[in-house]
C-alpha cells in the first residue's frame, strides 16, 4: 500500500466520506434503525416464552391399545410375506426370502392375536385365525 493512499483516505474520513466495499454487509447504525420503525402493517413479534398451539382434544382421535395392536398386526403380517420371499421388498425392488425374519413376524402376529382375543368378536378371531394358519403353512412350505 502507497503512503499516499492512506493519507488520501485518512483526509476522506475526516471529511466525513469512508470508503466501503459496497459487496459487505452491515448493521445499521442506531440512528437508522430508530427512524425504520415498522408501520402498521408490520405484524409484531411472538414472545419467545409462548408455547406453539396444540391440537384442541376434540381433533384427536381417541386410539386405545387394542387399536394400536390391531394396526400392528397389519404391519407384521406385510413383513412376514416380504421375508418368506412371497411379496416383493419394496426397498429391494425384488423377492428375497430370509426365513429367520419370516419366523420372528408370525411368532409376533400370533402374540398380538392372543392378546386381542377377549376383544375380538367371532368374525374377527376367525379372520385372524385364518390368516395366522395361511402364514404358518406357506412358513413350513419354505423351510
Amino acid at each position: 500500500m502507497l503512503s499516499g493512499d492512506k493519507d488520501e483516505r485518512d483526509d476522506l474520513e475526516e471529511e466525513g466520506y469512508v470508503k466501503q466495499d459496497a459487496r459487505a454487509s452491515r448493521a445499521p447504525s442506531a440512528e437508522e434503525s430508530e427512524r425504520e420503525t415498522p408501520g402498521p402493517e408490520a405484524e409484531p413479534a411472538a414472545p419467545e416464552s409462548e408455547p406453539p398451539p396444540t391440537q384442541a382434544a376434540d381433533d384427536v382421535p381417541d386410539i386405545d391399545v387394542y387399536s394400536l395392536l390391531r394396526m400392528s398386526v397389519g404391519m407384521y403380517v406385510e413383513q412376514a410375506w416380504i421375508h418368506m420371499g412371497l411379496r416383493v421388498d419394496p426397498r429391494k425392488g425384488k423377492a428375497e426370502p430370509n426365513l429367520p425374519y419370516a419366523k420372528v413376524a408370525i411368532d409376533t402376529v400370533a402374540f398380538v392375536v392372543e392378546q386381542l382375543q377377549p376383544n375380538l368378536d367371532e368374525n374377527e378371531k376367525r379372520e385372524l385365525d385364518i390368516m395366522l394358519a395361511n402364514l404358518r403353512m406357506n412358513y413350513v412350505q419354505r423351510t
